[in-house]
């Protein structure tokens, strides 16, 4: 299962973890500071700014494959009266269902599981109207005016109809103005026509401009109207703003209520975007822009996948070792190993960790094995180590707690069963660490909690030292923390008339009585899961840490360690694509043969076999340096850089190198056939259903380049295809 992260700007889920600390949302993570049960994660802008709707953000992204189950779409903010106040808050969610099978050869063992993402940006925030418009994306776009000569035809050219030549004159492009349209300029569309420019088709757009950035030179102001490219390479259409599900959402025309689907209907792709951060006008505090995002199962299976009851093996191991070890040095003279310690003293190790198998050194001597864990500084002994494949969960520090009872009150979170068993592992962990006198201080004061919980049945808790305890920041407590997989009943559920939240509701308007009614407003307009007859609400749910859970359970994408796995890889992507055809898959095949030298490796413009370029010769001699041709075909320029960014979900503008990662590479491989991304021409322009055009295909790419040797290799893929091979 292909697993990306929900931001971009982070390599692994570590550093967006490390990233995300102080930042307040992770901290939310089974309760909230206001003492009651959360089953998710916030992201705010001070840490995901670039998740909020502005020109050149990414959005929030879709971590895993799916099909959406459920949403409810606002066309503006939702308010609630706060004295003679109305904030806004957003309550727009997106609810997509996802399975996680670890073998296909044992699909018994897999896991079905819901991604929420709650209080996202509702319509209105992206400015959609029905009157169609465009953002330029091109650096400088040039702008046209009318041809004022006799008999111009300013419709262009009528589809189907050939031109005679005497006559091309009349069907001429706008005349060049010679000014420009700077990036990130919002027009009207008000005309779309197709004229000749040079001799060739090609189509333009009559605009009336909408905005333009503050401060860039244009050679037109707010209301004035001309003509510019209708290329997509240069424009933005309306429809690219809005995420695919929000689109159909809209097309649907119910908003502001829960609507369901059935099946398959809108299916979703791990990195696409899924929306963005909402506005939220909190009375109790400033605004400011965040979302929810919640993973949670009802699978019954849930307990047997963390144990691996399956047996299943494939995937990346950890080793897991545990405080209070011997520690080692290794001797390079004589290959051997002696006891780490200071002065004589043995150091033992410090405490319990999971390291991945790839971190660690392994050393073979005299029939024992070593490993060299990063976390100690040392090596340890495999009697100390305990290895764990991908998916043992459970040994990976995965532990299931059940809260079957449904809570009658919202202030009952501090005295439940399953935060009792969490300071109890907590607290087992803490004595396990030795290191030094703060781990010591910690041992006691959850020592202190665990006996509060039992004994004061009728006291008050104090909810707030629970909570800064259970967010302890040391690393070991964190990551058992956030490898807590607890089934609790959702705070989606009940509304703000319940008895969950009636006592809550009823002390605060003692004393701030506009307050709870705001709170109950705004209760009432977020909870959706009764309207979602999918979810079994009245059961309690598991939940799960969205990030870490899912960085535990995705499996590597593609094979791309031999020539023979690459084509297998580039077949499986072009069906996941939409090309079911052999021929088309041959002639993609052909494609990568030709572009890389048979090699089937991603390749850098410039370079060949027994060749490499220097970066000072790209410099030079490619005007579109630093985005030169680099993948399995070779993008250039930076707009195409660009568009595969928001595609991908990854910064190849700041490092256009990840153009040379095989899983990226294979993607801009197979969609820029799809959408004639590179030279505006379609692979099922020439090889389709009713015809099988080797040669002009070429065209996709580049020319006829080189087309009359690649419809030879296709046609050799083609008869392999047929027969059977890499299916």
């Amino acid at each position: 299962m292909k697993m990306v992260l929900p931001i971009d700007g982070y390599r692994s889920t570590s550093e967006f973890m490390a990233a995300m600390q102080g930042s307040k949302g992770d901290s939310y993570w089974l309760m909230k500071p206001a003492e009651h049960w959360h089953g998710g994660i916030h992201f705010y802008e001070n840490f995901a700014g670039n998740a909020i709707f502005k020109p050149g953000n990414h959005g929030l992204k879709c971590m895993t494959d799916g099909h959406v189950v459920a949403w409810r779409l606002n066309d503006e903010y939702q308010t609630a009266p706060f004295g003679k106040k109305a904030p806004k808050f957003s309550s727009t969610f997106v609810l997509i269902k996802s399975t996680c099978t670890p073998d296909k050869d044992k699909p018994d063992n897999a896991l079905d599981f819901y991604t929420l993402w709650m209080q996202i940006a509702p319509l209105s925030e992206y400015g959609i109207t029905d009157t169609p418009t465009a953002t330029v994306s091109a650096s400088a776009l040039k702008i046209r005016q009318d041809n004022t000569f006799s008999g111009w035809m300013r419709n262009g050219i009528t589809e189907g109809i050939n031109i005679p030549h005497n006559s091309q004159h009349y069907y001429e492009a706008p005349q060049d103005s010679h000014t420009t349209l700077p990036r990130g300029s919002v027009v009207e569309i008000k005309q779309e026509a197709t004229f000749l420019l040079n001799g060739k088709a090609a189509p333009f757009i009559f605009i009336k401009v909408m905005s333009v950035p503050e401060g860039a030179k244009t050679g037109l102001s707010v209301g004035e109207s001309g003509w510019i490219s209708g290329l997509d390479k240069f424009v933005r259409r309306q429809e690219n703003i809005l995420p695919a599900w929000m689109q159909k959402a809209r097309e649907h025309g119910v908003f502001n209520q829960v609507v369901t689907t059935s099946g398959n209907e809108i299916a979703v792709q791990a990195g696409e975007t899924i929306g963005h951060l909402s506005l939220d006008e909190s009375p109790y505090s400033g605004p400011q822009y965040f979302c929810h995002l919640e993973v949670f199962s009802q699978d019954p299976r849930m307990k047997d996948f963390l144990a691996n009851k399956a047996g299943v093996t494939v995937g990346a191991a950890e080793l897991h070792t545990l405080a209070d070890k011997p520690r080692w040095q290794h001797r390079e003279r004589d290959n051997s190993f002696v006891v780490a310690g200071v002065g004589g003293d043995p150091s033992p190790s410090t405490a319990e960790r999971y390291t991945q198998e790839s971190e660690c050194q392994k050393l073979e001597v005299d029939g024992k094995t070593w490993y060299y864990i990063p976390g100690e500084h040392a090596w340890m002994s495999e009697t100390d180590v305990e290895r764990a494949n991908q998916f043992d969960l459970e040994k990976r520090g995965f532990i299931p707690l059940e809260q079957e009872d449904a809570p009658q009150s919202i202030f009952k979170t501090p005295k439940e069963g399953w935060l009792r068993n969490v300071f109890g592992r907590l607290e087992e962990l803490a004595r396990a660490e030795t290191r030094d006198m703060y781990s010591l201080s910690y041992t006691e004061k959850y020592q202190r909690l665990l006996k509060q919980i039992d004994s004061n049945q009728d006291g008050v808790i104090d909810a707030g030292e629970l909570w800064r305890f259970l967010h302890n920041s040391q690393p070991h407590i964190q990551y058992q923390v956030q490898r807590l997989v607890v089934k609790h009943h959702s705070e989606w559920l009940k509304d703000g008339m319940s008895a969950l939240w009636q006592a809550a509701l009823d002390e605060q308007a003692k004393k701030y009585p506009s307050m709870a009614l705001f709170n109950r407003d705004f209760i009432n307009k977020l909870v959706w899961m009764k309207d979602v007859p999918e979810i079994r609400s009245g059961e309690a749910l598991w939940h799960m840490h969205p990030l870490v859970f899912l960085d535990a359970i995705k499996v590597a994408g593609y094979d791309f360690s031999s020539r023979e796995s690459t084509i297998r890889a580039i077949v499986e992507e072009s069906k996941k694509q939409g090309f079911t055809l052999n021929t088309q898959i041959a002639y993609i095949l052909a494609t990568v043969k030709r572009e890389t030298g048979d090699t089937f490796k991603p390749v850098r413009e410039g370079d060949w076999i027994g060749h490499t370029s220097t970066d000072e010769y790209r410099r030079t001699h490619y005007r579109y340096y630093p985005y030169y041709g680099r993948g399995f075909v070779q993008i250039t320029w930076d707009y195409n850089y660009r568009a595969y960014s928001e595609k991908l979900g990854i910064d190849l503008i700041a490092d256009p190198d990840k153009a040379l990662d095989p899983d990226n590479a294979l993607f801009i491989l197979i969609d820029g056939f799809k959408n004639g991304v590179f030279t505006g021409k379609k692979l099922t322009d020439y090889v389709n259903s009713t015809n099988t055009d080797f040669f002009h295909a070429r065209r996709c790419i580049n020319g006829l380049d080189h087309a009359e040797q690649i419809k030879s290799f296709a046609v050799d893929f083609l008869s392999k295809l047929d027969a059977g091979e890499w299916q």
